[in-house]
């Protein structure tokens, strides 16, 4: 798994942390942002949290618009996520979760595509 921790935009509360990167046992692309709690006692507030499914965002663009509105985007980083997931492969097919993970977000793919990778996996 890569991660790609990003320069939050001025003006933001301070615990803001954004990420990105490429996810190789659920083969996907991923984007987090979140608010740290003043109070140790509260939750973090999630501002986007995606590719938490196997296949859900196969192109690295997707998660850095997703992020833009909160991060600094370096020139370079779109490259650099291609190149994670060309270093690290699909690892979600085979693995001892595949089935359960697959069989339970197979009927929520956003997509034809992300379905019929989850069922390719899953043969």
């Amino acid at each position: 798994m890569s991660s790609h921790t990003l320069t939050p935009l001025g003006g933001t509360p301070a615990g803001r942390t954004v990420r990105v990167g490429w996810d190789a046992p659920l083969a996907s692309y991923f984007a987090t942002v979140w608010d740290e709690p003043d109070d140790e006692a509260a939750e973090a507030d999630h501002l986007v949290f995606a590719g938490a499914a196997p296949y859900d965002i196969s192109d690295p663009t997707t998660v850095l618009e997703l992020v833009t509105p909160y991060a600094v985007i370096p020139e370079d980083l779109r490259e650099r996520l291609l190149a994670d997931r060309d270093r690290e492969g699909d690892r979600f097919q085979g693995r001892p979760a595949t089935e359960l993970v697959g069989t339970t977000a197979l009927p929520y793919a956003r997509s034809t595509g992300q379905a019929d990778a989850i069922r390719a996996a899953l043969r």
